[in-house]
């Protein structure tokens, strides 16, 4: 899994990080032409942080594409690809509070995305371009579904379109429409607010949706007081 180094890690989508200057460009096209002031302001503020790789939360995987598989479920209910101490601490929660499983099951997928993009990313400068290019395309088909669950904004969500169609198609002009294109996409999966108060408001959302993977990540046994403290934040957040 990969987090920034910084106590709010979560609190920004690591991928933004990871884009070169001649991607943000492009980023920053269509921002420019598409989303406003609080587009590129994200841009700027987010992509020369630094970022670290930790391995607390998540059980050791199978090489990249296995991720689009569903993990085993083992015989304590624990999903192979997560480590006991966090899934104690979620299942302590779900125990207390069986309505709160739905939210646990969407903070795993958001994990699991998180996890794929980095896999993603290590694939770099692999020679088998071909099953880089299937799990980015595996990834920009989640997008629409992950901005409408309130995982990104949509200048988030955006950027990270462009960062992955940078590798799935080289020439220039072509991806700048297909940027064009899944805009499209993403608003019409969730359209977002005009006013300045309710973008803020929603990019606040979006952040504290994430204090829960950030409390999963900070060490080999989460609190499960704080754990079940912020899933039902989450859950009310969701409604």
């Amino acid at each position: 899994m990969i987090t920034y180094q910084s106590k709010n890690s979560w609190q920004r989508p690591l991928l933004i990080a990871l884009i070169g200057s001649a991607v943000v460009g492009t980023g920053v096209w269509w921002f420019a032409g598409h989303s406003g002031p609080d587009a590129t302001t994200q841009v700027s503020s987010a992509a020369s942080e630094p970022m670290a790789a930790t391995s607390s939360t998540v059980a050791p995987t199978t090489p990249a594409l296995a991720v689009s598989t569903d993990p085993t479920i083992l015989s304590d209910g624990r999903p192979s690809d997560f480590t006991p101490g966090v899934w104690s601490a979620l299942d302590k929660a779900m125990k207390s509070k069986p309505q709160l499983k739905p939210e646990v099951d969407k903070v795993l997928s958001y994990m699991r995305f998180q996890r794929s993009f980095e896999q993603w990313q290590s694939l770099e400068d692999a020679r088998d371009a071909q099953q880089r290019h299937q799990l980015a395309q595996s990834l920009l088909n989640q997008m629409p579904d992950r901005l409408a669950k309130g995982e990104f904004s949509l200048s988030e969500a955006l950027m990270m379109t462009t960062v992955l169609l940078s590798d799935l198609e080289p020439d220039e002009k072509k991806r700048e429409q297909q940027v064009e294109e899944w805009g499209k996409k993403m608003a019409f999966a969730a359209p977002q607010p005009t006013d300045d108060a309710q973008v803020q408001a929603e990019q606040k959302k979006v952040e504290d949706l994430r204090i829960l993977p950030g409390l999963l990540t900070e060490g080999p046994n989460p609190d499960p007081a704080k754990v079940q403290q912020a899933l039902e934040e989450r859950s009310r957040l969701s409604r």
